[in-house]
């Protein structure tokens, strides 16, 4: 007994500096423990997010309803959002504020593109109106308003659709989607063109065939009436394109 005790004196006055601070060691982390058990059972208090007051009426600024427009088939049209540049709907909106038309967006493109369209496809139009009938000044504005002068994303290579014509009953080409909306797709610009001159000569718009293919605001008039779109006033936007980019003449070219 005596050797026991005296072994653990001896062990105490070699190590009593690492019993001390194995002592404090644990003492520190008893009193951390400690504290933290007591914040857990102290009710919290939610902190109070200050609230703006709120704007007079007069400063609250009135956020524009989003503008709307209108795809179209052959039997109806359908309302959808703007496709970046397909068809529109020229109908005032539900506030008075007219909405953006084919031709304005039209002036917003480079004057350069807009000619340089045109000299691409006046041959092509004016071969249209001799196997047709077509006046290609009719043609040539048709194509400019729905493609903007080829630079409409449903114009673009891959699609080659220069007057949004939409799917039909009848058609067994491929085809795109624009807005939820099946329009058809075609190998390059021509067969655009081409399957344009069809689409406007048979079904219910067979009828403008009777029409001179030197009146094209006869032309203009019938194809609203048709329904060619849902475009309101779109005689007047087409004669509007004609006369502004001279394209009366463009059948004699």
């Amino acid at each position: 007994m005596g050797n026991s005790t005296d072994k653990v004196k001896s062990y105490l006055q070699r190590n009593w500096f690492k019993i001390s601070i194995a002592i404090i060691l644990v003492f520190i982390a008893l009193k951390k423990d400690l504290s933290f058990r007591i914040n857990l059972n102290s009710p919290v208090r939610m902190e109070q997010v200050p609230q703006r007051p709120p704007t007079p009426a007069r400063q609250q600024e009135k956020v524009p309803s989003q503008e709307r427009y209108t795809e179209n088939t052959r039997q109806e049209a359908a309302a959808t959002e703007l496709p970046g540049a397909d068809r529109f709907d020229f109908s005032s909106t539900a506030n008075g504020r007219r909405e953006i038309r084919a031709i304005d967006r039209l002036e917003q493109v480079d004057e350069g593109t807009i000619r340089a369209y045109i000299g691409r496809f006046a041959r092509v139009a004016a071969g249209e109106q001799k196997k047709f009938g077509i006046p290609a000044s009719i043609i040539l504005a048709n194509a400019l308003l729905h493609s903007l002068a080829g630079t409409a994303e449903m114009a673009a290579p891959g699609v080659n659709n220069h007057f949004a014509i939409p799917c039909t009953p009848d058609w067994r080409g491929p085809q795109r989607t624009f807005s939820g909306q099946c329009y058809r797709q075609y190998e390059n610009a021509w067969t655009s063109f081409r399957d344009h001159s069809f689409y406007i000569t048979t079904g219910p718009f067979a009828p403008l065939r009777q029409l001179p293919d030197t009146d094209y605001k006869g032309w203009a008039g019938a194809l609203e009436k048709a329904g060619f779109s849902g475009e309101k006033n779109l005689a007047r936007q087409l004669v509007g394109v004609i006369e502004t980019y001279g394209l009366q003449e463009a059948g004699e070219r």
